[in-house]
């Protein structure tokens, strides 16, 4: 019978919760929008994420996804006399060359080709396309390899650039100009949807001819038999290949990546939660007004028998209907945000870690399953508290506005107790995440500074409430206010100054890495001209320049010194790194490396020619490596030990760069090219003269292009800021979520005064003063959400330089403070918070006074 009983009432109480939402739609339409924003932006970030890594498996499984084995070196390419090999193994079942070449097209600027050479006779049991519509007949696979010049490439790229079967495309390459001939499209099988529309087709014999890559080879994707092991034939195989090639599955070079995207992603992740977190404060907010509001209701209904738990239920209830629908909105509007952001991050990525274009947003289950719980589950935090502290109340005392405003929030120990806890957590997890390695544990760091800074703000309210002693009767007035409405205006402040917080964090923090890189660059990079491929600047560093090149280049009697650069990507205890060379005895006295200790010119010298290199910080703090200490590393001679002589200051990766001498990569590699040139010249003065010499030199020779010193630097801040791009958009998300809050704030508090507006105007107050109480209330909140803003972006400023950079990226970064940045955006926020008080304070002033003044 009491379950009966209990759910009849509870059925009465959800029928005047939709008649309390449809007398306020305005509060019940806003809110949805507030956890629609929040779930938007975390679910774009996390399809992206996900995309980003779903397009680079599509890519490779376009022409190997049936491989469950690849081989391929750690420097780029490697002889083709390692296929031989390979198929002479009984457990291979199938051994296919891939040679893979990045080029410009010529006609279509900023528009690249990634041509994948294949063998269409030994491929066809693993790869996941087809030629055309005709490739199941004999002929026409028979045509496309008798052309030399022929291309199939993918049909959304086509159809963008409007290409058709037949037509040529000028390919830029380092060698020179080349022309191919669309022969066909690309069918795509299910495993390959979604591959990057760069992606070309030719076969591999015209693809090494083409291309001046003869006996070379990028990877060989093999079938290995059923029943055999693949770890074991994998440590059979790379104990017959040279040390340099590896053997691998797709599954552990998946992981690879993941890795390599892993702190890019975990970062976009972290952002996209803050405006959650300050949508959290909103639906408290909520909550706390309808049971406000609803007092007499309440107390009703406990008077007919209702118990407390039925209430927290029903309080909940409110705010999980809320929340469904929010999250409903958002899901789909993260979908249509994720396909806006897409071109951004697919140029960070592609610009800073892996030649992978994202073309399409993969749907995961599993991410709408997952912003799913996380909307519902803070939304069950942040009504959880209001609705047991509304089931606490006493029939007797819920009929009491003042009684309950005043026991909904008190103020004191207990919170300061709580923000004592918070710094002392955010204390602990940053030493446990900078000083043991926990690295995940920085971002616990800066939630526990925004908690603190929210626990903080009623006490600061209250002690500015207690030390004011205003003699003008309006300022008395404002405070009164203030005072009474303590209980939503610290939420307000909370939600506000937590978006003003990460705001003003991210901003230092970019301003600061900024002023730190353009230091750096004038330390590290003084070369006056400097020469790479096109195809190196748009799609990252991949092609080899041709010899021909630098013989011109050095044959010029006007370049004093010319400094070789070289990377690929190597493992170090089974985790990424980066290996460079130049040479150092050209950069001794020229390139000014900001080392942790010595003097770059002496270091550089007396590392020339040995087995003695330099490691970045990243490396340094990941792995406990100091100077003096020896490193293991895979070269084509075997494992090498090298002595660090030196550590210093790098940003050009987060995963680890060991840079190692000209001669030395030659002693230990198999490497002869460069990725690009450093030219110093005589006379630095000509260098403009020098420059257009060259461009029209090297421009007939191939796809090269010679920045100056100045154009280098104007480049990496573009992808720089291109990095950093998105962050933007997360920023102003959460300032739009608390401005919301601010306006959702004072509207619920003029319509709560409406009664004591009306008795101050019946009095012979006028409009003038009724506007200066909601504006002065308004700006107050403004002023204190601004203050204590302030304070905590700067110390989460120090949060993010200091902990979670250094966790993660290992870098040293200067602190560089954007004053004016810290100067108009606390007054913006003021503007915002009286420009948001406009629309009630009319309201209170327009209405009907002998109205207003009617006892329900």
């Amino acid at each position: 019978m009491n379950k009966i009983k209990g759910f009849s009432l509870l059925k009465i109480f959800f029928h005047h919760s939709l008649r309390y939402f449809s007398g306020h739609p305005f509060l019940f339409f806003l809110n949805i929008f507030c956890i629609a924003l929040g779930i938007a932006n975390f679910i774009a970030i996390q399809l992206i994420n996900h995309s980003a890594l779903e397009s680079f498996r599509a890519s490779i499984d376009l022409v190997g996804g049936k491989a469950n084995l690849e081989i391929t070196a750690e420097n780029g390419s490697f002889d083709e006399e390692i296929l031989s090999r390979i198929v002479k193994e009984p457990y291979i079942q199938v051994a296919t060359p891939v040679l893979e070449q990045v080029c410009m097209l010529e006609n279509h600027p900023g528009e690249y080709l990634d041509v994948v050479g294949v063998d269409f006779l030994t491929n066809r049991p693993i790869r996941s396309f087809e030629l055309s519509s005709t490739v199941n007949k004999k002929e026409d696979v028979l045509d496309f390899l008798k052309d030399p010049f022929a291309v199939g490439i993918n049909k959304k790229l086509a159809e963008r650039l409007g290409i058709k079967t037949g037509d040529f495309l000028k390919l830029r390459t380092p060698e020179g100009w080349v022309e191919l001939r669309v022969h066909s499209f690309l069918e795509l099988e299910s495993g390959a949807i979604g591959s990057d529309e760069h992606l070309a087709v030719m076969d591999i014999g015209n693809a090494q001819e083409v291309f001046h890559m003869a006996g070379q080879l990028s990877r060989i994707s093999c079938l290995v038999s059923r029943g055999k092991d693949r770890m074991e034939t994998i440590r059979s195989l790379q104990e017959k290949l040279p040390p340099s090639v590896l053997v691998q599955t797709p599954e552990k070079r998946n992981m690879k990546v993941e890795k390599m995207l892993g702190s890019f992603q975990l970062n976009l992740t972290a952002l996209s939660l803050i405006s959650l977190f300050v949508g959290m404060f909103i639906i408290y907010n909520t909550v706390l007004v309808g049971v406000v509001r609803r007092r007499s209701e309440i107390a009703l209904l406990r008077c007919l028998g209702l118990g407390p738990k039925w209430i927290i239920a029903a309080c909940l209830g409110e705010s999980l209907i809320i929340g469904i629908l929010g999250i409903s909105l958002g899901m789909p509007a993260g979908y249509l945000l994720a396909c806006k952001l897409i071109g951004w991050v697919s140029s960070s990525l592609t610009s800073l870690y892996l030649l992978s274009s994202i073309e399409r947003i993969f749907i995961s289950p599993y991410h709408f399953a997952l912003a799913f719980g996380m909307g519902i589950v803070a939304v069950g935090i942040a009504s959880v508290f209001p609705s047991i502290e509304a089931s606490r109340i006493a029939p007797v005392q819920a009929f009491s506005h003042a009684t309950l405003e005043e026991k909904v929030h008190r103020f004191g120990l207990f919170w300061l107790i709580c923000v004592i806890l918070f710094v002392l957590l955010a204390l602990l997890f940053s030493y446990l995440s900078f000083g043991r390695g926990l690295s995940v544990l920085s971002f616990g760091a800066a939630l526990f500074i925004l908690l603190a800074f929210s626990f903080v703000s009623p006490l600061v309210c209250k002690i500015i409430v207690q030390m004011a002693r205003p003699r003008n009767v309006i300022f008395k007035l404002i405070l009164s206010h203030f005072n009474r409405s303590m209980h939503r205006n610290a939420l307000t402040i909370s939600a506000l100054l937590t978006a003003l917080a990460m705001v003003i964090s991210v901003s230092v923090m970019i301003t600061s890495f900024r002023h730190t890189v353009n230091g750096w660059l004038k330390q590290s990079v003084r070369a006056d001209l400097f020469v790479t491929t096109a195809a190196n600047l748009a799609s990252g560093i991949h092609q080899v320049l041709s010899p021909s090149v630098e013989e011109v280049i050095a044959a010029d009697n006007r370049i004093e010194a010319i400094d070789r650069y070289y990377e690929f990507r190597s493992e170090f205890r089974n985790s990424p790194i980066k290996i460079s060379s130049i040479s150092f005895a050209v950069a001794a006295g020229r390139n000014n490396l900001e080392f942790r200790t010595g003097n770059p010119e002496k270091l550089f010298r007396e590392a020339a020619g040995s087995n003695r290199i330099f490691i970045n910080e990243s490396l340094s703090r990941k792995f406990n490596l100091k100077e003096k200490d020896r490193l293991s590393l895979k070269t084509d001679r075997g494992m090498v030990d090298f002595e660090i002589l030196g550590v210093f200051k790098d940003f050009t990766t987060e995963f680890g760069l060991v840079l190692v001498d000209r001669q030395t990569l030659n002693k230990f590699w198999n490497q002869k090219g460069s990725h690009s040139l450093a030219l110093y010249l005589k006379d630095p003065g000509k260098s403009a003269v020098v420059k257009k010499e060259l461009d029209q030199k090297l421009c007939s020779m191939g796809d090269y292009i010679v920045y100056s010193n100045e154009e280098l630097r104007n480049e990496i801040f573009r992808i720089f800021d291109q990095t950093f791009s998105i962050t933007h958009l997360l920023k102003i998300t959460s300032l739009l979520i608390s401005a919301a809050g601010i306006f959702f704030n004072l509207l619920i508090l003029s319509s709560e005064r409406n009664y004591e507006m009306a008795v101050l105007r019946s009095l012979g107050a006028s409009r003038r003063v009724i506007y200066a109480l909601v504006l002065g209330e308004s700006g107050l909140v403004g002023m204190i959400s601004s203050l204590l803003g302030l304070m905590a972006g700067l110390i989460l400023a120090v949060v993010l330089t200091y902990v979670i950079n250094r966790s993660f990226f290992g870098w040293t970064i200067d602190w560089s403070t954007p004053w004016i940045t810290l100067l108009w955006l606390p007054l913006t926020v003021i503007v915002v918070a009286l420009c948001a008080s406009l629309i009630p304070a009319h309201q209170l002033c327009k209405e009907n006074i002998s109205e207003s003044l009617r006892i329900e």
